[in-house]
């Protein structure tokens, strides 16, 4: 009887114990494993939530700019006279884009007052343009030369390169001419694809590609 009740007391074996070690170190390990694989799936979905943020907001204010290109506030005053004095449409400040599509420039009448100012860094000199520049995403400042070749540390970044890379940007202008009248009298309906494509400067499998067309509110009258 003794020797039956200190058996019992006995407890585990040092080779039991040693299983019983081994066991709880793999479930630790996969449990581990588990919370180490969420850890990252949220790093990831957090950096791709990032990634389509900036992006997104950086479109949204290109399509928004964009699309007043040419606005005039006199605009009316050519109304019957067959004439477009519209200095925010005349050569020089008209929406164009350069031969790699990858930058825009046009100009309009943000304090509708009706005038075209001089280029001068002490005014809002309604000249405006967005870029690609070595993976950047850079906005055309008051006062800047207004041309797509311009130096880069001329024009203002708009992303920032040590979260995301802009590796690729284009601006494609498209026009449809609308015949109104005799010889080439007619409007200028005309639209701009924008197309941006990004990446996490610390991780390039995170990527990501937005598309907006847009149309120019104001068209352009051909006399």
């Amino acid at each position: 009887m003794l020797k039956t009740t200190l058996k019992k007391l006995a407890g585990l074996t040092f080779i039991e114990l040693m299983i019983a070690l081994a066991l709880n170190a793999i479930l630790m390990s996969a449990l581990l494993t588990v919370f180490m694989a969420n850890i990252e799936h949220y790093r990831k979905s957090l950096n791709i939530s990032r990634l389509n943020q900036q992006l997104q907001n950086s479109l949204n204010l290109m399509a928004n700019d964009i699309r007043r290109a040419g606005y005039w506030s006199n605009a009316a005053n050519d109304i019957g006279l067959d004439q477009n004095t519209n200095p925010f449409m005349a050569s020089g400040a008209d929406i164009t884009t350069n031969v790699a599509n990858n930058c825009i420039l046009f100009a309009y009448d943000q304090n509708s007052n009706g005038t075209l100012p001089a280029i001068s860094s002490s005014i809002d000199d309604k000249r405006y343009g967005y870029r690609l520049t070595n993976q950047i995403l850079q906005a055309r400042p008051p006062g800047a030369p207004f041309n797509c070749t311009t130096a880069a540390a001329d024009w203002e970044n708009m992303t920032d390169p040590n979260f995301v890379l802009i590796t690729a940007l284009s601006f494609n202008l498209t026009t449809a001419t609308l015949t109104t009248g005799p010889g080439s009298r007619g409007i200028n309906l005309r639209n701009v694809t924008i197309t941006i494509t990004g990446q996490l400067a610390n991780d390039a499998s995170i990527t990501k590609t937005l598309t907006q067309q847009i149309r120019i509110r104001n068209d352009k009258f051909l006399p």
